[in-house]
């Protein structure tokens, strides 16, 4: 059977999401169309993830990407097509579908930070600093920018972040010994990348005394 092109089969979903509504629903004036492709959205969303649960992965992708269909900002859609792609062998595909999601689909630091894990859950840490590095608005953004920072070893990053946490109002022991933690870290790293003057020549000298014997270790 010929597949309907996108804007046929979303009509068609509208459609049949309206007619299932009891008679006397139907009758009163449809309203905002956006709450009916919010119902759609949920009820194949729910389909998908039955069929996930069952076991059978190539309808369940199918599922997920009818819900894009009907709402290509769908984030927990794009994040489902894209890990049933990617169990398939289709990864350039699934990362494009991530990468595809418009701006509304990322309107909070909570929908940020989910599409972040995803990304490193696929190997690419890298997006998900940019990802939050660029978008992240509050408290929940900057924790997981300061954590996924830390975690690629960019801590220069991770404390300005922690440190936009307790700007922002936090308070907390947590918060705070965060921010002490990650400016060690960032000393003791500056400090290995760009030693003091005299330092790498002094342990130069120190090498290439034969007569030099390690003391204390």
């Amino acid at each position: 059977m010929r597949r309907l092109d996108p804007m046929t089969r979303l009509a068609v979903m509208l459609t049949t999401a309206l007619l299932a509504r009891p008679a006397a629903v139907r009758a009163q004036p449809m309203g905002d169309i956006t709450a009916l492709r919010r119902e759609v959205v949920a009820g194949v969303l729910a389909r998908a993830r039955e069929q996930e649960r069952m076991g059978r992965a190539l309808d369940a992708e199918g599922s997920y990407h009818d819900a894009l269909v009907a709402d290509p900002a769908s984030l927990d859609a794009a994040i489902g097509y894209a890990r049933l792609l990617r169990a398939r062998g289709h990864r350039d595909e699934a990362l494009a579908t991530l990468r595809s999601l418009p701006p509304r689909a990322l309107a909070d630091d909570a929908a940020l930070t989910t599409l972040a894990e995803v990304w490193v859950s696929f190997g690419r840490g890298d997006e998900a600093v940019a990802l939050l590095r660029d978008r992240a608005r509050g408290p929940v953004g900057w924790r997981a920018l300061a954590t996924l920072a830390a975690r690629q070893g960019a801590f220069a990053e991770a404390l300005a972040a922690a440190r936009r946490v307790v700007d922002g109002g936090d308070a907390s022991r947590a918060a705070g010994l965060t921010v002490r933690a990650l400016t060690q870290l960032s000393a003791e790293l500056d400090v290995v990348r760009r030693p003091p003057p005299g330092t790498t020549a002094a342990l130069r000298r120190w090498l290439a005394d034969d007569r030099a014997e390690p003391r204390g270790w």
